[in-house]
């Protein structure tokens, strides 16, 4: 479990975390906000961790860095999962609340959950000494109401209270909720971090370079891309084989390529099911659907880049003879409204709209010249 000395990329985040605990002025509710992968969680536990550390380090002067010990008996408590001060809330945890058995994971997280493991919650005083530190995931799903619900506790939380609420989308956030929290953002990890600890775990260079650039600078989502063990095959073959669809797509095609993108997005769906108890599926059947739309828009992006600057960093850099061929076919106005389309389906996956129409319409438009984009 990483020190907050130890974690990499977020030089930023750290600084203003360390600032404030220099200055004697630590809030007791933050918003980590970043997207996801890119060490929000982690942050916010090793944070919790020196918090409820017991012989805190000071490491340098002028300011001083504040870290855990990592020896003492709260640092073991931590290390072990058992820290009874240190309390993680998830949306999972509905099966746990009083009228949650046999209840499946929703899209949202339910006010069910806020209410019993935070706000019931908050009036208990620690365990172990001094703070009792809540950390809130993917508080962008928390809907408006169970927003309100929490704003007492966010304005006036008792003085051993500490809550952190990791956000992916602060537009989903209200007002009122950003106005009572600290904002400490998150940018990307840098790609030659991800690219090492992709081949540290044994991932082709090749392949991890693709990964790291696919991601966007997330590492935690180029992990669970590059490690998802599906039956038959890879994830990364399976990119393979999309790229070489839609390079060589023809009108004829489209309807039986997005058919392949329908039962290819049910088994990676599958595959990440399998690995993970009590998930929503419909938000990794969502993610699913986001990645494989997500590797055409890269496509299409490395023909623009391609187009304008032959030696440009491209995220497909596996399949240059893909991108060479697509380039001779399209201009870069028509890769250009590809991405496009291609950010519309993201948005249609968001909204719930049936996933044989998601896909049949992008293929469709894909394979005609005209590029017809719905609104």
């Amino acid at each position: 479990m990483m020190s907050l000395k130890e974690i990499f990329c977020q030089d930023k985040a750290i600084d203003s975390l360390q600032r404030a605990c220099g200055a004697g002025r630590m809030a007791h509710a933050y918003l980590f906000s970043g997207d996801d992968g890119v060490g929000k969680f982690t942050t916010a536990r090793a944070w919790a961790k020196m918090l409820l550390c017991e012989d805190k380090q000071m490491i340098g002067d002028d300011p001083a860095f504040t870290d855990s010990c990592g020896v003492c008996h709260s640092c073991q408590l931590f290390e072990s999962g058992g820290h009874p001060d240190f309390r993680p809330i998830y949306k999972e945890l509905v099966q746990f609340t009083k009228n949650g058995k046999n209840k499946k994971t929703p899209v949202d997280m339910p006010i069910d959950v806020i209410r019993e493991f935070l706000i019931d919650k908050v009036a208990n005083r620690p365990t172990q000494g001094k703070f009792v530190v809540y950390v809130m995931d993917e508080a962008e799903k928390v809907n408006a109401a169970s927003q309100n619900a929490l704003l007492k506790i966010l304005e006036e939380p008792p003085s051993y209270c500490v809550i952190i609420l990791l956000c992916s989308r602060l537009d989903k956030m209200l007002p009122t909720t950003l106005s009572r929290c600290q904002l400490i953002r998150f940018g990307q990890v840098a790609e030659g971090r991800i690219i090492e600890r992709l081949t540290a775990e044994g991932i082709d260079r090749t392949e991890a370079v693709f990964w790291a650039r696919f991601s966007q600078g997330s590492l935690g989502r180029a992990i669970a891309w590059a490690q998802l063990e599906i039956k038959d095959t890879t994830a990364y073959a399976l990119k393979t084989e999309l790229i070489e669809k839609i390079v060589f797509l023809e009108l004829t095609d489209a309807i039986d390529v997005a058919e392949w993108m329908g039962k290819t997005a049910k088994k990676i769906a599958a595959a990440w099911m399998s690995s993970s108890d009590n998930v929503s599926t419909t938000d990794i059947t969502r993610r699913a659907q986001k990645g494989l739309i997500r590797m055409i828009a890269c496509l299409f992006n490395d023909v623009m880049r391609a187009a304008s600057d032959a030696s440009a960093m491209q995220v497909n850099h596996d399949q240059q003879g893909c991108i060479s061929a697509l380039t001779q076919k399209i201009d870069i106005e028509t890769a250009a409204q590809n991405v496009e389309l291609c950010y519309r389906m993201h948005h249609w996956v968001d909204s719930s709209v049936n996933e044989k129409l998601i896909f049949e319409q992008l293929l469709l438009n894909l394979s005609n010249s005209d590029i017809l984009l719905g609104s």
